[in-house]
């Protein structure tokens, strides 16, 4: 019966290896894709800030130029207004130089006439410095202004036929308005109409002149960015034209202002049309970057913001570390939960073939006893409660010449002698426990035969069920005695091989017993986190529990029935000992929000054995707290009685106990049908605390309580009256002195 369920185990264990496999690919499943993600955001939130960053720089780039450009169309209108022809260059200078305050990106202004020579300039040093305009770059239309070419220097000094050696890293970044143009008299005609003071001044011949302002721009002002502003500290901020020239740059850029950035993709990108955007590439600085740029429309200038991408990276590797700390966590708990499974499996099968092969010899011990009994060489005999059998074994056929069968539902009395017949039938008197009588009864072949016949009452809850007797041929008694020692002794030993036989199968049943409750909770422990593997141990740790309290009540049951588990009675308190219960099941009773009301006087004394005591009333109390509603109050009462007993009695408000069955709760593996509900134990409880108070002289009852509820009662001799009853014994047993001559005569 047992063998399909042990396949069944090993079917499982093969299911939990496929699961297991199953929940890594899908834990592996949960940590590529957040992880994937993670790197795109980090990305997406890279290229953002890139061009958000590009977008300010543009922005920025463009407001300091165009600030530059309108300061010197302001001071062209101021020249047009004096009509163009500088009278005083000192005074045109403080006008110059009064366009610089407020503007730190500047570094200098001057007015060129249209050979390039300077007329004013903010710098007295630069007045007449010749510039040839042709090497300045592309000049702008009249009344236009234009960005130049970076050039390397610092003054226009440096912008002349044989410039000073220029110092290395300082550039500036020239900025020119060319003014409209204006009818002025030549030098000629002004002298003429000096001298000619007193005749009519001939009139002058217009000559038109070109005149220039010329800005020199501080270019690192075009590119200031804080350094916090961006992600990293290798990522860089650069300024170039839209022909490739770097103007400038940050300190991380391994670029000089003023080198080609020509090759760069993002101007093959503005080629394209593409004004702004980001990618993931190749950029100015070495290695992949995240790249994103941003041309200027109304100047040529182009913004870009390279962030190396393994430093955009740098947080969401962190991440992904322990990303894969806890994947490979999650990877070892499967793993470790997995072996422990297939273990506890294993192990149970291996107990189920075990027990099955228990089944299989107590089978075997069964039919060995049948035949046993069938080979005793003595009548044995069953008989209801009136003395009419209900068995015999086969000695019968030896005796009477018939068939078992005939002799069921004949009078044992009926078959003895007439004179032997009153005393056979006191035997079938319920007062008494075993007794025997000789009574003559003729056999078969009409011989008269003398038996002991020896009766036993068959009890349950005190009720009597019947006897159980045998008929022993005493004509022969030294061949009849033989014959009854040697099923005496086998009836022991088959008792005996019960007893060890319970004795020993608990006890074997609980090493792996321990094995399976030690990794279910190891289980429970591990898998807080997973929902199915933590419902699979939490089963496993509950049929090991049940199991468990079954052997432990079997193992009672074999100690109590061997005659190695005698009790110790000892002196003392039961007042204290039900205290000590009830504090030991104290966790119990607040867990279901009970209340356990003691009402025990002081004292009540007697003699048992503590231990025993102690586990009948663990029992009791262990019930009603099962079985009492949550949030009602357990009675626990105490008394002494006039008779010199001890009473205790527990009341709760539990469901109760169907009349017809108050008397076989207390059969082994019986529970009420009231309490069926899968909170019940394994029917053992009762049993084994009725034989314990049985064994100290007591009783234990149940009754229903008025109101509803069950109330369980314990009787027990108090101490006084113990030791009464052992004095009289004592006496009993001393011989009679002997008598004084005086009585003797």
């Amino acid at each position: 019966m047992l063998e399909p369920a042990v396949r069944s185990l090993h079917r499982l264990r093969t299911a939990t290896l496929v699961g297991a496999v199953v929940l890594s690919l899908a834990t592996l499943a949960a940590l590529v894709g957040p992880a994937w993600v993670s790197r795109q955001e980090a990305l997406a939130d890279a290229r953002a800030r890139g061009e958000l960053l590009a977008q300010l720089m543009e922005a920025d780039a463009n407001r300091t130029i165009g600030t530059a450009s309108l300061a010197l169309h302001a001071l062209g209108d101021t020249l047009q207004m004096s009509g163009g022809e500088p009278a005083d260059a000192d005074h045109l200078s403080d006008h110059l130089t009064h366009v610089l305050v407020g503007l730190p990106f500047m570094r200098s202004v001057a007015l060129l006439d249209d050979e390039g020579r300077v007329l004013a300039s903010t710098n007295p040093d630069d007045i007449g410095l010749p510039l040839d305009l042709a090497r300045l770059g592309r000049l702008p239309a009249p009344d236009r202004d234009a960005l130049l070419p970076l050039r390397p220097g610092r003054s226009l000094e440096d912008l002349t036929d044989r410039p000073p050696t220029p110092k290395v890293g300082v550039n500036l970044l020239p900025l020119m308005l060319q003014l409209p143009m204006s009818s002025a008299p030549t030098s000629a005609s002004s002298s003429a109409s000096a001298s000619a003071s007193a005749s009519l001044a001939p009139t002058p011949s217009p000559t038109a002149r070109a005149r220039w302002l010329l800005a020199l721009l501080h270019p690192d002002a075009l590119a200031q960015v804080q350094p916090q502003t961006l992600p990293s500290a290798r990522s860089t901020v650069w300024l170039a034209s839209t022909e490739g020239q770097l103007l400038a740059a940050m300190d991380t850029l391994p670029r000089q202002p003023g080198e080609s950035l020509g090759t760069h993709p993002v101007f093959e990108q503005l080629k394209q049309g593409r004004e702004h955007g980001s990618y993931l590439g190749a950029g100015a600085l070495p290695g992949e970057q995240v790249v994103a740029w941003r041309a200027s429309v109304r100047r040529p200038l182009m913004v870009g913001v390279e962030q190396p991408l393994d430093e955009v990276l740098d947080a969401w590797r962190s991440d992904l570390r322990w990303l894969l700390l806890i994947g490979l966590l999650a990877f070892g708990l499967i793993v470790l939960a997995t072996w422990m499974v297939r273990r506890s499996l294993l192990a149970r099968a291996d107990t189920l073939q075990a027990l099955q092969q228990a089944h299989e010899q107590l089978a075997d011990r069964e039919r060995d006893m049948r035949v046993l009994l069938r080979s005793v060489q003595e009548l044995i005999f069953r008989t209801d409660p009136q003395g009419v059998l209900t068995f015999v074994n086969a000695r019968w056929t030896t005796l009477h010449r018939g068939t078992p069968d005939e002799a069921v539902g004949r009078r044992l009395v009926d078959l003895a002698e007439p004179a032997d017949r009153a005393a056979l039938d006191a035997l079938f008197r319920e007062d008494g426990g075993p007794r025997s009588v000789e009574a003559a009864i003729r056999n078969g072949e009409g011989a008269l035969r003398r038996y002991l016949i020896a009766l036993v009452p068959l009890k349950r809850d005190a009720q009597l069920l019947g006897y159980a007797g045998s008929a022993v041929d005493v004509t022969e008694r030294v061949e009849a005695e033989r014959l009854t020692r040697e099923a005496r002794d086998a009836a022991e030993a088959a008792s005996q091989v019960k007893t060890e036989f319970l004795a020993n199968i608990s006890h074997e049943l609980r090493t792996p017993l321990q094995s399976i409750l030690g990794f279910s909770e190891l289980g429970l422990q591990r898998s807080r986190d997973q929902v199915k593997l933590r419902a699979m141990f939490d089963d496993i740790h509950g049929a090991g529990q049940r199991m468990l309290a079954m052997v432990n009540d079997l193992l009672d049951v074999a100690k109590i029935d061997s005659p190695l588990g005698a009790f110790a009675l000892e002196r003392h308190d039961l007042c204290v000992l039900v205290r000590e219960v009830a504090r030991e099941l104290a966790p119990l009773t607040a867990k279901r929000y009970l209340e356990l009301q003691l009402d025990l006087p002081q004292p009540m004394p007697a003699r048992v054995d503590p231990l025993r005591f102690q586990q009948a009333v663990r029992n009791l109390l262990a019930n009603a707290i099962r079985f009492a509603p949550p949030g009602s109050a357990l009675d626990l009462r105490g008394r002494a009685t006039s008779e010199g007993r001890l009473q205790l009695c527990l009341a709760d408000r539990g469901p109760g106990i169907p009349e017809a069955e108050l008397e076989r709760i207390f059969d082994p593996f019986v529970q009420s049908s009231a309490t069926k509900d899968g909170s019940g134990g394994t029917g053992l409880g009762l049993p084994i605390s009725r034989k314990i108070i049985e064994v100290h002289g007591g009783r234990l009852w149940a009754c229903n309580r008025d109101g509803g509820g069950a109330e369980f009662h314990l009787d027990l001799p108090m101490e006084e009256a113990v030791e009464a009853v052992e004095t009289d014994a004592d006496e009993s047993e001393t011989p009679a002195s002997p008598p004084s001559p005086t009585e003797a005569d």
